[in-house]
C-alpha cells in the first residue's frame, strides 16, 4: 500500500511490501530547479508557481508529487543536484546505494592553503560557509605607554570621541546632590589601546601623554604566524552548498575547488525579458543580476547571468513567465552506469 502525508514543508510518500520505499521532498531545501520534473518517467510531479514564491509574493510549495503516479523509482532522488528528495530502500537512502548513479558535483577546501581571509563566508549566498578565526591579543603587536594627569583633565571626553581604538572610557557618577559631578573618572583600556598620540594630540588641556615603542622597538614584536598564533578554520556544509562557484572565484589563494553539476550556458533572450524579476529571486547561486547603468541614459542589458556563478540548474528557466531564459546543458556530471534507463533519463537534462 502506497500512502503520501505532507507536513510542514515536507512530502513523504510510502511504500511496504517486499521493500520499503519512503520517497521524502523538502521544500525548505529545494531550490525550484524543475530538474525532478524534467527527469520524472510517470510525470508524477509538477511544479509550482516558482515566480510568485521566489518574489514573496504568494506562500506556497516549490512542487507537488502525486502519490498515485509516482512509482518510488528514485530517479527524482538521483538527479537531484541539491539533495532535497531522497528516496530510502529498507531505510538506507538510493545515495549509498552502488546500483544507483548520482549528479556528481562537489566542493574541496585546503585548510593549509586557507589563509582565513573570510571573503567566501561573505559570498556564500546559501550561507554554507563557516570562517572561524582567533585573533592573539591586540596588545601583543603594540609597546607603549600612556598617562593621564587627572589634574588638568577636565573629564571633556574629547579624547573618547577621537580615540580610533575606543580605549577611553569616561565613568559616570551616580549624581545626587551630595555628589553632583555627572562624570566620575576616566580610564584607557591598556589592552585596546594602540598607542597612536591621537589622544595626546587632540587634548585642549595637555592633560595626555602617549609614548610609543613600537617603531624604535619594532624588530622586538613578533609577527603572529597563522594557524599558530592566528588560529582558524574553515568549514563547508556540503547539504547547504550549491557548489555555484562564488567561493573559487574569490578566492585569493585558490584554496577552494568546486566540481559543478552541468557544463553549458544559459541563454537570455533579451528583447523578451521584461525584467520582472523572477529569476533573480530565485537563482539559488546570485548568478544573475540586473546591470545599472554608470552614466544617464546609457543603455545596458536588461539583464546579465555570470556563467563562472551559474550551475544550469534552471530555476530561473521554470520561474520565467514569458520563456525568455534557456538552459543548455552540454555535459551532465553523472557516475557510470550500466542501467540504459538510468542513461537515457539522464540525458533528458541535457539540451534538446
Amino acid at each position: 500500500m502506497q500512502t503520501k502525508e505532507q507536513y510542514n514543508g515536507t512530502i513523504t510518500i510510502s511504500r511496504y511490501g517486499v521493500e520499503k520505499r519512503v520517497l521524502t521532498w523538502n521544500d525548505h531545501i529545494c531550490v525550484g530547479c524543475g530538474i525532478c520534473f524534467d527527469i520524472c518517467p510517470t510525470k508524477a510531479i509538477t511544479m509550482g508557481p516558482l515566480g510568485a514564491i521566489a518574489k514573496g509574493d504568494i506562500d506556497a510549495p516549490k512542487l507537488d508529487i502525486s502519490g498515485e503516479k509516482c512509482v518510488l523509482c528514485g530517479m527524482c532522488a538521483c538527479a537531484c543536484p541539491f539533495n532535497a528528495i531522497d528516496l530510502k530502500i529498507n531505510d538506507k537512502s538510493i545515495k549509498e546505494l552502488p546500483q544507483y548513479p548520482k549528479i556528481l558535483r562537489d566542493i574541496t577546501l585546503d585548510q593549509e592553503i586557507c589563509v582565513l581571509c573570510g571573503q567566501c563566508e561573505i559570498v556564500c549566498p546559501q550561507g554554507a560557509i563557516d570562517v572561524e578565526r582567533e585573533l592573539p591579543p591586540r596588545k601583543n603587536l603594540v609597546l607603549g605607554e600612556i598617562t593621564i594627569n587627572k589634574d588638568k583633565c577636565v573629564l571633556c571626553g574629547i579624547c573618547a570621541e577621537y580615540c580610533p581604538a575606543d580605549a577611553i572610557d569616561l565613568i559616570p557618577n551616580d549624581m545626587n546632590s551630595l555628589s553632583p559631578n555627572p562624570i566620575k573618572d576616566i580610564e584607557v583600556d591598556k589592552d585596546a589601546c594602540v598607542f597612536c598620540k591621537v589622544c595626546e594630540v587632540a587634548c585642549p588641556h595637555n592633560a595626555i601623554e602617549v609614548i610609543c615603542y613600537k617603531c624604535p622597538l619594532a624588530k622586538r614584536i613578533e609577527k603572529p604566524k597563522l594557524y599558530e598564533d592566528i588560529k582558524g578554520k574553515t568549514t563547508i556544509d556540503k547539504d547547504l552548498c550549491v557548489t555555484c562557484g562564488w567561493c573559487e572565484n574569490i578566492c585569493p589563494v585558490s584554496a577552494i575547488k568546486v566540481e559543478k553539476p552541468f557544463e553549458g550556458e544559459l541563454i537570455i533572450d533579451e528583447n523578451a525579458c521584461n525584467a520582472c524579476g523572477a529569476c533573480v529571486a530565485i537563482c539559488p547561486c546570485n548568478a544573475l543580476t540586473f546591470p545599472k547603468p554608470k552614466e544617464k541614459a546609457q543603455k545596458v542589458p536588461k539583464l546579465v547571468v555570470n556563467q563562472d556563478l551559474c550551475v544550469l540548474c534552471g530555476a530561473c528557466e521554470k520561474s520565467c513567465p514569458i520563456n525568455a531564459i534557456k538552459v543548455k546543458r552540454t555535459k551532465v556530471g553523472m557516475e557510470e552506469t550500466k542501467a540504459v534507463a538510468w542513461k537515457k533519463a539522464f540525458e533528458k537534462l541535457l539540451a534538446k
